[in-house]
């Protein structure tokens, strides 16, 4: 089973609209076509407009639900909120993202989401719900100054029942910097959408397959951009055993424990 653990989908355009790749972002369809050209089972969705504007968070939040009501065991949405927001409707929106929409965990983009650092008190606010509610929290990293891969290292120090996803293991230029936090800290695992091929097999060589997980950030251009990310896990010097856990049981265990043996997409069915 493969699974993509960081994809977006523009599900908020017009159904007509292509972007500048010639993809109809909202077209729940075509982006699933897309992955089962690569032979990717599910994926991991974010959104798009919300990691840049608060204007339409809750409206994002709903259509993500509703394409994972299509699509339950294929769709696995995270919402976001935005994080500079009052505590108040911070936490109730949150609340209203996992316990009514369903949603399967929260993704951010600290740069973009109005620059606020994983060290202000408002992302100790989103760690507690996450906890309290039993979901994952997933970072875009490796971009500086409010979101590198250090920085999100310290935040799942700081919060340690909380599990912390590093989005892009710090990219091509900082992967070096989550190896130690990874191999310290239980709850840090790394999306492996990011870093250079060496990087990627000193990061298997370090922590072993357990951490690590496909992620392509595909989903709104080319179906190639996945294709290239999956040739990275083929050219990985690992055992197939270990392959078979990074390209999907890990992303399937973070998220049901061993439940996720029960979640076949040959099996999807609308709820």
């Amino acid at each position: 089973m493969i699974v993509d653990t960081h994809t977006h989908m523009d599900i908020l355009s017009s159904p007509r609209e292509r972007n500048i790749y010639g993809v109809k972002t909202s077209d729940l369809d075509e982006y699933l076509h897309g992955f089962r050209l690569n032979n990717v089972d599910a994926c991991w969705v974010f959104p798009i407009v919300s990691l840049r504007s608060d204007a339409f968070i809750r409206q994002e939040n709903e259509a993500l639900a509703a394409a994972r009501r299509r699509y339950p065991q294929r769709l696995y949405p995270f919402g976001t909120v935005w994080p500079s927001w009052p505590e108040d409707k911070l936490r109730e929106e949150i609340r209203y993202a996992i316990e009514v929409l369903k949603l399967h965990g929260l993704k951010f983009l600290p740069i973009c989401q109005g620059g606020v650092s994983l060290a202000d008190s408002k992302m100790d606010v989103v760690a507690e719900e996450a906890t309290r509610l039993g979901v994952p929290v997933f970072f875009h990293d490796g971009s500086p100054q409010y979101c590198s891969a250090i920085q999100v290292a310290y935040y799942a120090r700081k919060h340690p029942q909380l599990r912390v996803v590093s989005g892009h293991g710090g990219l091509r230029e900082l992967w070096p910097d989550i190896v130690e936090a990874a191999r310290e800290l239980p709850n840090l695992y790394v999306c492996l959408s990011g870093p250079t091929q060496w990087g990627l097999q000193k990061l298997y060589d370090e922590l072993g397959p357990e951490k690590l997980m496909f992620g392509s950030d595909g989903g709104i251009g080319s179906p190639a951009v996945t294709t290239a990310y999956l040739r990275r896990i083929d050219r990985l010097r690992a055992s197939p055993e270990d392959k078979e856990r990074i390209l999907g049981v890990n992303a399937m265990r973070l998220l049901f424990g061993e439940r996720w043996k029960d979640r076949r997409p040959e099996n999807d069915q609308a709820e």
